[in-house]
């Protein structure tokens, strides 16, 4: 039987969107495929009844999509509360919700882009409807901001003023009140709002693959170089190229990640070091041996491919050539992988056949189509992780 459902259940608030972001995003099951089992031959079919599903069948729902058998009940709860209040002339005694309105939620949190996310962020907030976040509803974002963040882990000692900065940055036409417009707008260019939200954005190549973390030494920001300040030395950090920064800096326009491939053919074959400045501090210099000392501010180089790590000086006087370092052997590296679209187009649009098979083609976000060319006596390696190997379900 379904279990009744608690009257005092409170709404649905960020952290259980973080919470639902993080568990679908290691989903292996598409929410279409999940709902044909409530189809009349499907071994949901009893919980439906016409275009809805009873509670027991939302629950079965969320653990067959979400491969869990222990997801909370109390945010399973506020979920089915959340459908049931999407419809007002629906009874509460019915314990229902429309299928189609799990159906649509579900997809958007699966395979919608950060605008469409943001979107639903801000009705989440609206909660009034009024097509605008007044001050109440701002000051409500703030303390819902500060509980995620401390859901994340983040430290939150000098987190609040830096949120208000953003909403009142956000808020463009200074009316002190923020419209949908306003919200996505800003919000599509506000990298700690996007990773507090669990958002993120179609990744382009030199674009950071940006994660919060906290530094037991003293680190410096790469684009206004002060010191990360507060107890935990907090700051966001690229994932692939380790470039740091204060939260308030990541929307500063700064320098792009390293290149996962050439821009031209001719490129191909010559390997160049990537740097990235600073955060060497008390590491030994590959060239000259000494210790890369810090004078209070960004301090060193590191390639991001070979990891070599230099004085700035030294930098200069080391070869352009990069090796890759020990593990030359299973790297490819950018100068392997090349664009081809125009060759493909105008070889087709010469009769020709295009370059590769359609089905098997290397395409980026931005339609280009990727050739590779392996360094020659080299093994390139795909490592695949399980984040769920050992029963430890990831970093859920």
């Amino acid at each position: 039987m379904s279990a009744p459902t608690n009257p005092e259940v409170k709404e649905l608030n960020p952290v259980d969107f973080i919470q639902l972001q993080q568990y679908i995003e290691y989903c292996s099951l598409k929410v279409k495929d999940v709902l044909r089992e409530f189809d009349k031959d499907g071994r949901l079919a009893r919980h439906r009844h016409g275009e809805c599903i009873n509670e027991e069948g939302f629950r079965h729902f969320l653990k067959a999509y979400l491969e869990v058998e222990d997801f909370p009940s109390d945010l399973c709860q506020r979920l089915f509360c959340s459908f049931q209040n999407s419809k007002p002339t629906q009874e509460e005694s019915t314990k229902e919700v429309f299928l189609k309105d799990v159906s649509c939620y579900f997809s958007l949190l699966e395979d919608g882009q950060p605008m469409d996310k943001l979107e639903f962020a801000f009705r989440l907030y609206d909660r009034d409807g009024n097509g605008v976040l007044d001050s109440s509803e701002v000051d409500r974002i703030i303390a819902q901001m500060m509980h995620a963040a401390e859901y994340l882990d983040w430290d939150v000692s000098e987190l609040e003023p830096v949120l208000k900065d953003m909403m009142t940055a956000i808020d463009a036409d200074s009316s002190g009140t923020v419209s949908l417009k306003e919200w996505v707008e800003g919000g599509m260019n506000n990298v700690p709002l996007l990773v507090l939200l669990g958002l993120k954005m179609t990744q382009k190549d030199g674009q950071h693959l940006w994660r919060m973390k906290n530094f037991n030494k003293p680190v410096y920001c790469n684009v206004c170089q002060s010191m990360l300040l507060g107890i935990r030395k907090q700051g966001l950090c690229c994932t692939c190229c380790k470039y740091t920064v204060h939260g308030r800096c990541a929307n500063k326009n700064p320098a792009p990640c390293t290149k996962t491939y050439v821009k031209s053919k001719k490129e191909t074959g010559v390997p160049t070091h990537d740097w990235v400045s600073g955060n060497c501090d008390s590491r030994k210099c590959d060239r000259c041996q000494k210790k890369i000392k810090s004078f209070q501010g960004l301090t060193g180089k590191h390639c991001v491919w070979c990891h070599i790590m230099c004085h700035d000086d030294c930098a200069h006087q080391e070869p352009t050539e990069c090796t890759c370092g020990p593990l030359r052997d299973h790297i490819l590296p950018p100068w392997a992988i090349y664009p081809v679209i125009k060759e493909r187009s105008n070889n087709v649009k010469n009769g020709g056949s295009s370059v590769t098979d359609d089905t098997n083609l290397n395409i980026t976000p931005d339609g280009q189509v990727l050739q590779i060319s392996p360094v020659p006596n080299t093994h390139p390696l795909l490592v695949f992780v399980n984040p769920k190997s050992g029963g430890k379900q990831g970093e859920r």
